[in-house]
């Protein structure tokens, strides 16, 4: 399961109506237990059912992982954090209460589940009571993580509209267009997935049914119209917005009561927090990059300092896959991408790599080792990240390019990247 993400927290100095002094309102007053100790008592409370639900491993089937994610642990806690919320409406507390458990509803797809309609919830008090508050940005990621629901867009687009800080309506902005974008490409992705999934094998039988039905969702995605309109908000970005900053981020993983320093530094990447306009090549992939479309351009020296150009494989069905050291999905593949680079030796296929570790000794290593068989090049921690410039937000990912450098496939291992590497040779 994804580890869930909290942001972290510096004192920030706050106007009095968003201040940790701020007035309690009447239902506030009646309550038997100051709002802060209430957060931490069900703090104290949502780490124990946290470890309970750790404790047992989802089957791999869709009915395991679904009975495994109804004991997720914010399910049984929505109603306690709302109601602290209301009670503490308008301070720290409160707005922290609203940032879990949008937070918390990024691991689950279920648009069923309890810690789903909490973040839907969460997100409409979010945009009519906090959207002035400071740090109302940092939930923005989150909001478009989880459960395909409108009311993500719906808050993203209120922010935009009505709050008083430009460096929110610039984050709300950016999110809202790579979610549009990626939106757009999600139909020809599950499309693509489901061509190359053995339908005779009964062991595909659960993820089928889910993709289909996944698939069945998108059918209402206007394509055109969302593109249209992610272009629309990266145009108001470039022009209007190119100074301001991406929310600060942290690696907390408990619920705790959010500060944030808007410092220029970012912690947890340990490099100045970069402006949004950066980032906006990872909307232009979607947009410009997706299935159908030529890949991108890679001309950078490989690992081990030599030239390498993507464009130097043209002719060849190219794999590339976005991975790193330490990445246990990620070494989970390794097994099978040897296999399939040697069952394929003298076949017109390539395999490349983008290695995300923190060092290249560490690239080195794998190479050396032979655990890495195929070139790869190092992503830098810089401005101009591979994985940035293609969009990468999570590891491992793979795309599968034509001869001709045409996007076919995205986000498939094991059998169904086997498959449709061999689909694309005949």
């Amino acid at each position: 399961m994804r580890t869930l993400l909290v942001l972290l927290l510096f004192v920030l100095r706050l106007p009095a109506c968003f201040g940790q002094d701020a007035k309690p309102d009447a239902s506030q007053e009646t309550s038997s237990i100051d709002p802060k100790s209430r957060f931490e008592e069900l703090a104290t409370r949502y780490n124990t059912l946290q470890e309970q639900f750790y404790a047992h491993e989802p089957q791999e089937d869709e009915d395991g992982l679904k009975r495994f994610l109804e004991n997720h642990p914010m399910n049984t806690m929505v109603a306690d954090f709302l109601t602290l919320e209301q009670q503490s409406r308008g301070t720290r507390i409160g707005f922290s209460c609203l940032y879990h458990l949008v937070l918390e509803a990024g691991s689950v797809s279920d648009a069923d589940f309890p810690v789903t309609k909490g973040k839907i919830a969460a997100m409409r008090i979010l945009a009519q009571h906090y959207h002035d508050y400071p740090d109302v940005d940092t939930t923005c990621r989150s909001a478009v993580s989880g459960a395909r629901v409108p009311a993500s867009k719906t808050f993203l687009r209120d922010l935009i509209d009505s709050s008083g800080h430009v460096y929110v309506r610039a984050t709300a902005m950016y999110e809202l267009a790579n979610y549009l974008a990626k939106e757009a490409n999600q139909p020809a992705i599950f499309e693509s997935k489901l061509a190359v999934m053995d339908r005779d094998d009964p062991e595909n039988e659960a993820r089928i049914n889910q993709l289909e039905r996944f698939s069945a969702s998108l059918k209402d995605v206007d394509v055109e119209r969302n593109r249209a309109e992610a272009l629309s908000l990266t145009g108001q970005i470039q022009d209007d917005y190119r100074d301001e900053l991406r929310p600060p981020r942290a690696d907390v993983r408990t619920p705790v009561v959010v500060e944030v320093m808007r410092s220029e530094y970012d912690d947890i990447l340990e490099a100045k927090r970069e402006r949004i306009v950066d980032r906006l090549p990872a909307v232009h992939f979607e947009l410009n990059h997706s299935i159908g479309q030529l890949a991108p351009p890679i001309d950078v020296d490989d690992a081990i300092g030599k030239p390498m150009s993507l464009a130097d494989f043209h002719g060849n069905v190219v794999v590339v896959m976005f991975s790193f050291k330490g990445c246990g999905p990620c070494e989970a593949m390794y097994p099978d991408n040897r296999q399939l680079i040697e069952e394929l030796s003298g076949q017109p296929f390539v395999f490349v790599g983008i290695q995300a570790d923190e060092t290249i000794e560490t690239v080195h290593e794998s190479l050396d080792s032979k655990t890495i068989t195929w070139r790869v090049w190092w992503d830098r921690k810089d401005s101009n990240r591979i994985s940035a410039q293609w969009n990468v937000r999570e590891w491992p990912t793979t795309f599968v390019l034509d001869q001709r450098g045409v996007i076919r496939f995205r986000y498939l291992r094991g059998q169904e990247l086997a498959n449709a590497v061999r689909s694309l040779l005949k």
